[in-house]
């Protein structure tokens, strides 16, 4: 028993933790986003039950993506540190880690920003090529991230990942085409937003400014967890550092999509403290109707200036033009 604990002290590297903590490190911190995740889920099933179908089959399954993909990443820390333990041979296996960290989270970020795309086009049709970009940028991102788990399937060690010629290209595909797509979402909302505040309501734009403010945060904290994985791939070849930095990211895309889900709770708490007003003063300080929409259904349409943004909830009201809408019911002269 003697012996063979000292050969596998004598096989331990004396820098083991430069190998084994970034897989340690992004497992811990993907297990923690899982549970925020998880919150945020059920959040939304607390206050959206009404949601329409597609929402629902957005957010329940990408929760159940996440399921299965903290699942494997479990399975593969007990391989590396629990069968493997001492093992190197092992702890630079990749395991099943190649189906959960790259192809799971490139599929995971791509309904994400397919989600994105489409609220860039409700909000304004005429930039449906945008749209468009960005849907392709994100197919491309998806088909790097599969050809990356792939080729790391073939390859089986970490260490390998520097020498094949065919890896870096895949990996290097997923990651910027990653980090291009997130920034042209962000891009776009900003670029959407400083249009439109010259169109809409003052409080057309402040919905709209706080729509744009957490998609750009949300998105700029994805793309640069993307960009900062594939720098630490090029520029440290010996680390499997970027191991860690790609384990955290498919649940930062899932925690983006709930909090952008979630967000319209505040929305929606907005709009029951101006049930009261009666008129709204637009950009050319001229009194504008808030209008309830006779056929409101359940979704909420915040219209600023020619733009639609949907909210689910129980009233419609429009904020903008009058002059592109149904004419409004006439409001009694003590109500001016």
């Amino acid at each position: 028993m003697a012996s063979n604990a000292t050969t596998v002290a004598a096989n331990i590297p004396t820098d083991i933790a430069a190998t084994t903590a970034p897989q340690l490190i992004g497992t811990l911190f993907n297990w923690l986003l899982f549970g925020v995740l998880s919150v945020q889920t059920y959040v939304y099933y607390l206050n959206f039950a009404d949601d329409n179908i597609w929402n629902k089959v957005a957010v329940y399954g990408t929760y159940v993506f996440e399921i299965v993909q903290t699942a494997m990443t479990a399975a593969d820390l007990y391989f590396w540190f629990a069968t493997g333990f001492g093992n190197m041979s092992h702890i630079g296996n990749v395991n099943i880690s190649p189906a959960d960290t790259p192809i799971l989270c490139g599929i995971i970020a791509a309904v994400v920003q397919f989600f994105f795309a489409y609220r860039i086009f409700t909000l304004r049709r005429a930039y449906w090529w945008i749209s468009l970009l960005i849907v392709l940028t994100s197919l491309v991102q998806t088909a790097g991230a599969i050809a990356t788990g792939f080729r790391a399937f073939k390859l089986q060690e970490y260490s390998r990942f520097h020498e094949n010629l065919y890896f870096p290209q895949s990996f290097d595909v997923w990651l910027i085409g990653d980090t291009v797509c997130d920034v042209l979402i962000a891009g776009t909302m900003s670029w959407l937003f400083f249009v439109t505040r010259r169109e809409g309501s003052h409080y057309g734009n402040r919905i709209l400014g706080k729509l744009v403010r957490l998609v750009v945060e949300t998105n700029t904290l994805t793309a640069g967890m993307a960009l900062l994985s594939f720098i630490c791939y090029v520029t440290l070849p010996n680390s499997p550092l970027f191991v860690c930095t790609t384990l955290i990211m498919g649940k930062l895309y899932s925690n983006t999509l709930l909090v952008t889900f979630n967000n319209r709770i505040a929305l929606r708490n907005g709009l029951a403290q101006t049930e009261s007003v009666k008129f709204q003063t637009s950009s050319n300080n001229s009194r504008v109707p808030i209008r309830r929409g006779a056929d409101s259904g359940n979704e909420d349409s915040f219209y600023v200036g020619t733009n639609t943004f949907v909210v689910k909830t129980q009233e419609v009201y429009e904020i903008g033009p009058l002059a592109e809408r149904t004419k409004p019911q006439e409001f009694p002269k003590s109500a001016v």
